[in-house]
């Protein structure tokens, strides 16, 4: 056994059924076979396979990790195994020089796949055969491009996995470890991830879980394509986040007040600048405008949707989800008729980025005294709620509306209320005498 630092190095004979000629004679009850080498560092350890070497089992020494005897054949066998130790151990000692942190994965690989170091420059006869993990991200992110040219996933999940990525990077940078190799990733890492992005992006249980299962697609991904060895993290379970959906919305009081809130009035006091009067005012409009059509922001903003009119004087506003290339459609309300004519058309509605729209919303809901942060989901969520708890239309046709692929994610956006079993739930007069309760 070599011992060098916080690492040794077995070797093992291991039975095998193939039977070369070896050069000495045994009885037929002596078994064949090869001598593997193990690895152990920092008592974590893993195998690099066969030395190629064949003996029977008496000519190996187990206790002493040499073969027997001293024939021309056992001292040359003996001499492979010094240069297998030696090498093991100057790779070890260069990977310690080079990486922050050694792990077991990490030699494996280097040992393996012939990846050396010379000169300081760690060199690749081959190709790339140790990625970190923002390494893969990036390659998965390559490849995602190329999915969503061919139309297989939208431009809206292209970006949302990008910010994970993102997101992820800042961690290992912030960690000092994104250099580390992906193959030496563990549970541990996972839950330290959790961590800080709850506590230093202050992330919600629900997107720290999005982020946890973007690492394991991204390994997932990196390991079919042959880019991993082995998924490390591939018996992982990710716990499920379970908290209550935030449903934020206006009441139909508040949303009132807020169509009908005179930002001039502030101008004139000089509370604000006039300009600023006139922004604000064109941003209540965008969001009043999807409170009543609950449009995602990427979707209002990229104006996929047209206005028909039909022959009883309706609007009818179609369109076709940027995220998940669902049609929707709805009938205009009043309020949002309003809205489209004071622009002239949909071409000259207020267009902002989301977060400017959300500063903007901010100052809107302090001035109009509502008791919640306004953002573009809000009025998303209003919607969803006028429709099923106001206008008492069904789930599915809701979830039409929104643009979403099933009734499941319709609870992020909405829950029933009481007002709205109440309206539902006959009396037992009602159940009892139809006829008579029409009269």
């Amino acid at each position: 056994m070599y011992n060098i630092n916080r690492m040794c190095v077995l070797f093992w004979f291991r039975k095998s059924t193939i039977s070369n000629q070896v050069p000495t004679n045994k009885t037929t009850d002596d078994p064949k076979g090869f001598i593997q080498r193990r690895v152990t560092y920092n008592a974590d350890r893993d195998e690099l396979g066969s030395t190629h070497i064949e003996c029977y089992k008496s000519q190996w020494d187990a206790v002493h990790q040499v073969f027997k005897g001293k024939s021309v054949w056992a001292q040359e066998q003996n001499k492979k195994l010094k240069s297998l130790e030696q090498r093991i151990s100057k790779l070890v000692e260069d990977l310690e020089r080079e990486h922050e942190e050694v792990t077991i994965p990490l030699i494996k690989n280097y040992f393996c796949n012939k990846k050396r170091i010379r000169g300081g420059q760690e060199v690749n006869t081959n190709r790339q055969v140790i990625y970190s993990l923002i390494d893969l991200c990036t390659a998965h992110y390559d490849h995602q491009q190329k999915r969503q040219k061919l139309k297989k996933i939208t431009e809206s999940t292209l970006e949302i996995q990008s910010n994970y990525a993102a997101n992820i990077g800042d961690y290992l940078r912030s960690k000092k470890i994104d250099r580390l190799p992906a193959s030496s990733l563990n549970h541990d890492f996972m839950e330290d991830l959790a961590i800080y992005l709850a506590e230093s992006e202050g992330f919600a249980g629900s997107h720290i879980e999005k982020h946890l299962k973007f690492v394991k697609q991204t390994l997932k991904w990196a390991t079919d394509r042959g880019k991993l060895v082995k998924n490390p993290l591939a018996g992982y379970k990710i716990e499920s986040f379970e908290e209550e959906p935030d449903t934020t919305h206006l009441t139909i009081e508040e949303l009132q007040r807020l169509i009908h809130f005179d930002f001039d009035t502030l101008a004139k006091s000089k509370k604000i600048h006039a300009l600023t009067a006139e922004t604000l005012e064109k941003e209540r409009d965008a969001f009043v405008f999807n409170c009543f059509t609950g449009m995602h922001h990427c979707d209002y903003t990229s104006k996929r949707y047209h206005i028909e009119l039909d022959h009883q004087g309706n609007y009818w506003l179609t369109g076709q989800r940027k995220k998940t290339n669902k049609p929707f459609f709805l009938k205009l309300l009043e309020p949002s008729v309003a809205i489209l004519k004071k622009y002239d058309g949909l071409e000259n509605l207020p267009v902002k980025s989301n977060q400017k729209r959300n500063d903007s919303l901010k100052l809107i809901a302090a001035f109009v005294n509502l008791p919640m942060n306004l953002s573009t989901k809000i009025a998303r969520k209003t919607f969803a709620d006028l429709a099923l708890n106001e206008m008492l239309i069904p789930s599915d046709d809701v979830a039409t509306m929104l643009g979403l692929t099933s009734t499941d994610r319709l609870k992020h956006y909405v829950r029933p209320r009481r007002n709205r079993i109440a309206k539902l739930l006959s009396s037992w007069e009602q159940l009892a005498n139809p006829k008579q309760s029409k009269n």
